[in-house]
Formats: C-alpha cells, structure tokens, sequence
C-alpha cells in the first residue's frame, strides 16, 4: 500500500484566503487544489526536461514531509 506523505506550508493569510476563494469556486478542497497544482506542475517540468526517473526518486529527500496513513 502506498503512503501518503503530508506537507506543512506557510504563506500570507492574504493568500490563504485567495487560494481557499479559488478552491472554494474551482468546487476543490484547498488540499486537492494543491494536489492538483502540484501534478501540473510536474507534468510540466516531465514534458520540458523529460521524465523523471524512478532511480532519481529514491534519493529524493522527504524531510519536510510526514507520512500518513
């Protein structure tokens, strides 16, 4: 079973509520927004500079993450 990883992120309490405003009209949670976000954002780096490899994941480092079950 994969484990999902959790990461605590800091911005502007303007931005907060921009983003749950977005969210909130985009008919997301601000955590699937982000989820969302974030894999177009890596779809985009995989189709400029190429697929990222399982050999590159396996140092990456998760220190600012935390597992959750």
């Amino acid at each position: 079973m994969k484990k999902n990883k959790c990461a605590k992120i800091y911005m502007a309490e303007d931005m907060a509520k921009k983003l749950s405003v977005v969210a909130k009209g985009e008919g997301m949670t601000v955590s699937s927004l982000l989820t969302f976000l974030a894999r177009q954002k890596i779809s985009y780096y995989e189709r400029v500079k190429g697929n990222i490899k399982p050999a590159d994941m396996v140092n990456a480092d998760l220190s600012e993450f935390e597992t959750v079950e």
